[in-house]
């Protein structure tokens, strides 16, 4: 789909390197047909070149101001190379430690603790907070302490409510263990997954299915913070999403 886009917008490396001058490019860039510029959402709406990748690379304070850090340019890259999060100076996370328990509800301090700590009660489950992490999808950072934090995890069933922290710290998001959790969902009609867990949309979608809900339709070419489509929508950042639809299973 990338290349049709590259196609359709009649992006070649002579027209990137006319924008661009290889010496004024920071990023390891090895200079392919725009692949990432393709994939890009502001520079797809705004078809202007300084709200794209290449933009961002060489203007940091415009990525950190305009860059929707959805993470679509890092699984087209060639090199993986995570641009989001170069915009700002690194962060520590920190684990705040709430109600004891397994699994382990995991929430981002500033997104989704109110959801978090309504169904870890509910639930009878373990709740913990990861402050600091939301500035990486705000701001564009580097954790610092990342493998610090994926250390004090592991062993322990960890579940996120945010399609943020999951794909931060590599752990399951919730919808994806869905099945194994006493809930239920009413719900016919699409589904829009979040850009950040777009390789995990079949699991989820599966999921969704075994606790009730009938998925008509899949939308993962649309990201929230341009538009909120109609659809079930899986982030805690939208004002109404799933987490105000689940229910608990009584036996």
């Amino acid at each position: 789909m990338a290349i049709g886009m590259i196609r359709a917008i009649k992006l070649t490396p002579s027209l990137l390197l006319r924008f661009f001058r290889r010496k004024e490019v920071r990023v390891p860039c090895i200079y392919c047909p725009g692949i990432c510029i393709a994939s890009c959402p502001t520079f797809l709406e705004s078809g202007n070149m300084m709200l794209s990748p290449l933009g961002y690379s060489r203007h940091p304070e415009i990525g950190r101001r305009e860059c929707l850090k959805c993470w679509r340019c890092v699984s087209e890259c060639p090199l993986n190379y995570e641009l989001p999060e170069t915009f700002s100076d690194g962060i520590e996370v920190g684990l705040e430690l709430v109600r004891e328990g397994t699994p382990m509800l995991l929430s981002v301090e500033g997104l989704d603790e109110g959801y978090a700590s309504r169904l870890a009660e509910e639930l009878e489950a373990g709740f913990c907070i990861a402050k600091g992490l939301l500035r990486r999808y705000d701001d564009g950072c580097r954790i610092e302490n990342l493998s610090e934090i994926r250390r004090r995890l592991k062993g322990i069933k960890v579940l996120s409510l945010s399609p943020e922290a999951s794909h931060s710290l590599g752990i399951p998001f919730l919808l994806e263990a869905a099945h194994e959790l006493p809930l239920k969902l009413e719900y016919e009609g699409s589904v829009h997954i979040p850009c950040l867990l777009s390789d995990r949309s079949e699991s989820i979608v599966h999921n969704l299915e075994l606790i009730g809900a009938k998925i008509n339709g899949v939308i993962k070419d649309s990201c929230l913070k341009q538009s909120i489509p109609d659809a079930l929508i899986l982030c805690p950042r939208a004002p109404k999403n799933i987490y105000d639809l689940l229910e608990i299973r009584t036996l």
